[in-house]
């Protein structure tokens, strides 16, 4: 399964770097690029401290290819 995400295009609308969004979510700025570069699919507890430290849904940061 390949998750495709929103998360660079999140960032650029926040002006928010890696480390600002490490700060801000407790996932590391290594694993958010990996994530933003497609490197990785994120596990289900890193898509929610992602999304609840951007104070959005789930579903509006990352959406799941079958």
């Amino acid at each position: 399964m390949k998750v495709k995400n929103n998360l660079n295009e999140i960032m650029v609308e926040r002006n928010l770097s890696y480390r600002q969004l490490e700060r801000m979510t407790g996932v590391s700025h290594t694993m958010i690029h990996k994530i933003c570069m497609g490197d990785t699919d994120p596990t289900q507890t890193t898509m929610i401290l992602i999304a609840k430290g951007l104070k959005m849904k789930v579903i509006d940061v990352f959406n799941l290819e079958y």
